[in-house]
């Protein structure tokens, strides 16, 4: 297989060479927006003949307007561009051998009145527009303070929420990219952009669904895009270098300093950003993980933090580059109590924790983005990633086991110590050939992709457990040795033709292959904890060594029709999967297992526009996944005696049907905003955890299965207008969310399995008002979150809770530059477990003041002045409800100097701006990272 992808690729070069031709004349331009000036993307560019208008070549234009045509012969000509809600625009001209490049230089279509049925609206820019399926907000209707980061500003944009692990979501869809002037910006690591960039460098925010690199270099949508904020740069920044330095201190030690250097202008750009605090503001995302918190209330206690990081983006005629390499050093401290309830058929055991850790990790990583055009027909992408990451942690707990809610009657009781260390190292490249065979829309597509993972691990754990009922305890030292191996590649090949008019059919093969090597060995009793001169007694049947080879194919067809206003799609995608699963330890598990499945993945796709802002999208695709080798392997987890953890070799692919419907609307009259989205998802032989529980002991054992009937559904729905006088907006968001949750309970290893179904509904209401002007500007929020959890067959464990939200936050702007702001943030609590009821007041503060010709700014900041913050959360999963708290920063202050510069930028640069003022919307007051005091996101 391996010739094969190697003789392909050689095919490919054979191929590309052979295409040349006696047409040397490229036209080339750029289409704007005649009222905003903004780029028009993906506007139609057809060029014709004359005289008879015969359709010689054509193609659309990029992020930033603009446009390159294949190669064509002399002659005279009529460039055709159009876009729905555009009046269309013909452009009469002569080309000559003579001028092999034409350049029909910066072409602007005007909004098309009768089918936009738009008016102009004199004064504030609106919130927001909706242009097709992009969602475009003005930054300078969201006003926020003097130094404030870009968290701060996207905190502010209706339907936006940034959760307490830095998850950002706008309508109900994860943002899992941030870029800037349609460029990646430290690829998928929205949090670099969140706490790095100045919000005083935004021009606008679009949210979009961004197509995968095959989607839109052969046209046909494969349905891996992704959520994405995309940043516009103000004109006036674009012409030197900005920078944004800022260094604060505080009482109990806390500290901040932070810079970043930046150059942006339409080809090209450069980042360069540096940090080290001890707030909680970890400004990247370790590998895998959602980044930490901003305000105190981060997900897991407290967080030291040290980032440096260089982005780069550039584009010239021939080759666009993008990269960005990143260091991270954390230093974490959580002390985290909990309360739990375990589902057991007919009956439930209640469980408190009390644990603290400490945990600290380097981060490295590399990501590459490459595309080389070596002629207008030809694309050429390539993304390498490499990163590297080390881990030491330790921690000690204590627990306790009951049968009754009150734990008169205790079970057990236990606790614990362990220490881990483990050194990740991984390595992957992407290589992807797009060639156009015409200028129809035939084209074909080889890729080819390799991937390389290795993790080390060591685990060293010590626990005594008492059992109350049998008044005996267990003693366990035990270490553990862990190394997971990966290996994968894959090659994708795929060919489009178009078959009639409007209509496109592809057809597309993808195999990949992935060998995966899993050993844990364990020795019990060692001599001493952390020493490892005698590793003690191996134990063979805790041990395990598996490796796995998992064999995916993928033959594709589908069809794909594009009219003026709709697009539609229909395809159906057969998967053969084979795997082969090797155990050589434990000894008494030693075999081979191999499967075979056959999937069958349809897709439907469907857009219609009604006119350029109103907007309806529908798409419905089945994917496979393996289970990854932790789930195959023997024994995954057995440090804790009473959650002891064991895989399934025997386990199989999961498919999962994914259901996706997207609603905009926007009336430019009367700037009114509406979003709806709808999700639904079914997994078949989705991998569960099957439980067996001993009520002796209270020990669990959970071990891996497959299962049926998961599935969960989300709707969301957001309006946001501001009223007539443009002063006041009012939005609202509303969201709901229900899933059910299969799983499997044993009371007893004899008796015979129960199958329960926990069922959790979540509803969702944030309501905010906000008044503006030019001297002080105010909102009130306020909302509830109400979580039901139901589990079928333990109907005294029925919980439900209620979570209601307000407050507001005011700023005023004096005289001598001089900004007052405050917010106040109340949360109260029913239906947690007893002591955690607990009603918050979050009251925050701040006063700043401009100096050296706006060019600095000096602020103080109390956060959390009546110390009432809390950490609480409540997780469900299919056998156990969970509440826990966090440790938090509690209640500190801050002196902050900010100060900003700019070469070249102009005198704009250093004035407040539009939204560069001091006033705050609902994000409350943060560090200059853009933390905030974490209040006001209802």
């Amino acid at each position: 297989m391996k010739r094969i992808a190697t003789g392909i690729l050689f095919l490919m070069i054979g191929i590309i060479s052979s295409f040349a031709q006696n047409k040397i004349i490229t036209v080339s331009g750029k289409i704007i927006d005649a009222s905003d000036k903004s780029p028009v993307i993906q506007a139609g560019v057809q060029l014709l003949h004359l005289p008879d208008s015969t359709y010689i070549a054509g193609s659309v234009s990029k992020s930033d307007g603009t446009f390159m045509l294949p190669k064509v012969k002399d002659g005279s000509y009529v460039l055709k561009l159009s876009y729905v809600g555009y009046r269309t625009k013909k452009i009469a001209m002569k080309l000559t051998s003579s001028r092999p490049s034409y350049n029909a230089g910066i072409i602007s279509l005007s909004p098309d009145a009768v089918l936009l049925k738009e008016a102009i609206v004199v004064g504030q820019a609106p919130p927001a527009t909706v242009k097709g399926d992009t969602i475009e907000y003005a930054a300078s209707a969201y006003r926020v303070a003097q130094g404030s980061m870009l968290e701060d500003l996207v905190k502010k944009i209706p339907g936006v929420e940034v959760s307490s692990d830095g998850k950002i979501t706008h309508n109900g869809k994860q943002i899992t990219k941030i870029l800037v002037d349609g460029k990646e910006f430290f690829s998928d690591d929205p949090a670099v952009a969140m706490k790095n960039l100045p919000a005083n460098m935004v021009d606008k925010v679009k949210a979009y669904e961004k197509k995968s690199d095959n989607a839109r270099y052969t046209g046909i949508d494969d349905g891996d895009d992704e959520s994405v904020l995309d940043l516009s740069v103000k004109k006036e920044m674009k012409q030197g270098f900005i920078g944004n330095f800022i260094g604060g201190t505080g009482n109990k030690s806390r500290y901040e300093v932070q810079g970043m250097l930046s150059n942006f202008n339409d080809n090209a750009s450069r980042t360069l950003i540096t940090s080290a605090n001890n707030t909680n503001n970890q400004g990247f995302s370790e590998f895998g993980d959602s980044g930490a918190g901003r305000d105190g209330s981060s997900g897991s206690g407290i967080t030291a933090a040290k980032q440096v990081g260089f982005n780069l983006g550039s584009e010239k005629k021939k080759l666009k580059v993008e990269g960005n390499i990143e260091y991270g050093h954390t230093n974490n401290d959580a002390r985290l109590k909990s309360d739990s309830e375990t589902f057991l058929g007919q009956s439930s055991t209640y469980g408190k924790s009390n644990s603290f850790s400490n945990r600290i990790r380097d981060d490295i990583r590399l990501d590459m983005h490459m595309v080389w055009q070596p002629d207008t027909l030809t694309n050429i992408v390539f993304m390498p990633t490499t990163s590297y990451s080390k881990t030491h942690s330790n921690s000690q707990s204590s627990s306790t086991t009951a049968s009754t809610s009150d734990f008169s009657s205790l079970i057990n009781s236990r606790t614990a110590k362990g220490y881990n260390k483990d050194n990740n190292v991984s390595l992957s490249g992407r290589v992807m050939i797009f060639r156009r065979l015409n200028n129809k829309g035939r084209n074909f597509m080889v890729g080819a992709n390799l991937g390389y993972t290795n993790t080390d691990a060591d685990n060293d754990s010590y626990s005594n457990t008492k059992f109350n009922q049998l008044g005996d305890s267990t003693l366990i030292n035990r270490y553990n040795d862990k190394n997971n191996n990966s290996k994968n590649w894959g090659i994708s090949v795929s060919y489009t033709e178009p078959i009639f008019k409007k209509h496109y059919l592809q057809v597309r093969y993808d195999f990949s292959h992935n060998n995966q090597i899993s050993k844990s060995y364990v020795y019990n009793n060692p001599n001493t904890y952390l020493d490892h001169t005698d590793l003690g007694e191996y134990s063979d049947s805790l041990s395990s060594k598996l490796t796995n080879y998992y064999n995916s194919q993928t033959i594709g067809l589908s069809l794909r029709g594009v009219y003026t206003k709709m697009m539609y799609g229909v395809g159906l995608s057969i998967i053969p999967q084979s795997s082969k699963s090797v155990t050589d330890i434990p000894i008494k598990r030693q075999g081979t297992l191999k499967q075979d499945v056959i999937n069958y993945a349809p897709n439907v796709t469907f857009r219609f526009m009604f006119n350029k802002q109103h907007f309806l999208f529908f798409r419905y695709d089945g994917r496979s996944s393996a289970p990854d080798i932790q789930s195959l392997q023997t024994v995954i987890d057995i440090s804790d005696p009473l959650n002891q953890r064991y895989g399934n070799p025997d386990l199989k692919p999961s498919f999962t049907n994914r259901f996706r419907l997207f609603y905009n609307h926007y009336f430019p009259k009367s700037q009114l905003s509406m979003n709806a989205n709808a999700f639904y998802n079914n997994t078949i032989n989705s991998i569960a955890s099957k439980m067996t529980y001993d009520t002796t002991t209270g020990g669990r054992i959970y071990r891996m299965t497959n299962v049926n009937g998961n599935w969960n559904a989300s709707g969301f729905f957001s309006l946001n207008t501001p009223l007539k006088n443009k002063k006041f907006t009012i939005s609202s968001n509303s969201s709901a969310n229900f899933s059910n949750a299969v799983s499997y309970t044993t009371v007893n290893a004899n008796t015979e399995a129960t199958l329960s179904n926990t069922r959790n509904l979540i509803l969702n209401q944030r309501l905010s008002s906000s008044f503006r002007s030019d001297v002080f500007d105010i909102t009130l929020n306020g909302g509830m979150i109400y979580n039901l959890t139901k589990n079928n067959k333990q109907v005294n464990s029925n919980r439900e809770t209620f979570d209601y939200t307000t407050g507001f936050n005011t700023d005023l702007n004096l005289p001598w530059n001089i900004s007052i702001s405050t917010d106040l943030n109340c949360l109260f609590k029913e239906g947690y477990s007893s002591g955690l009821n607990e009603n918050t007041y979050i009251w925050n503060a701040q006063i700043a003041k401009t100096l050296l010709n706006n060019k600095a700014t000096l602020r103080f900041k109390i956060y959390d002045i009546l110390r009432q913050r809390s950490n609480l959360s409540r997780s469900i999963s299919e056998t156990m409800m969970t509440d826990t708290e966090y440790n938090t920063l509690g209640s500190y202050f801050m002196v902050h100097f900010v100060y900003r510069i700019n070469t070249l930028g102009g005198k704009d640069m250093h004035r407040d701006g539009p939204h560069g003022g001091f006033g705050r919307h609902g994000g409350g007051f943060g560090p200059p990272h853009g933390g905030g005091f974490g209040g006001g996101r209802f």
